[in-house]
């Protein structure tokens, strides 16, 4: 009997995917970012508005610490519209609809804590840590700052 060989799963943005249009093309999406796209801060009605609404230093803050430490993580929540944030019931003023805030996915702690070291050495004082995920923001003159773990 052969053991089946464990393979890992090289590239996250592989199972990815934009369809870019003439008014949001590939370029734009890159631009500014080394290891992350604009879309993936979208809000899930409209292409393009990561870009448009998200606040750039989180973005290039997270773009900048997954590059030195060579991590990947999936985004889960960006900006969000009015329509969509009406629907998941959140706050006017909450940082995922000024787009200062940012959620994503990790699983691994060992990854999750580099990328959570990357970001206060960058200054951000407002992180959340979960079983699998990371929220941060950079929303600190509304509230004040606080690191949490809801492990």
């Amino acid at each position: 009997m052969s053991k089946s060989k464990y393979v890992k799963r090289s590239d996250i943005w592989e199972y990815y995917s934009v369809d870019y249009n003439d008014s949001y093309t590939e370029e734009m999406d890159t631009e500014g970012l080394r290891v992350l796209k604009w879309s993936m801060f979208d809000s899930p009605d409209k292409l393009g508005s990561g870009k448009m609404f998200m606040e750039s230093p989180p973005v290039h803050i997270l773009d900048q610490v997954y590059k030195e430490n060579r991590v990947k993580g999936f985004i889960e929540i960006g900006y969000l519209s009015k329509s969509v944030a009406d629907r998941m019931s959140i706050a006017s003023q909450h940082p995922y609809r000024l787009g200062k805030g940012v959620k994503l996915r990790c699983k691994n702690p060992t990854v999750r804590m580099k990328i959570v070291r990357g970001l206060i050495q960058y200054g951000i004082e407002r992180i959340h840590i979960y079983n699998e995920s990371i929220y941060f923001d950079t929303d600190n003159y509304i509230r004040k700052p606080e690191l949490l773990t809801f492990l």
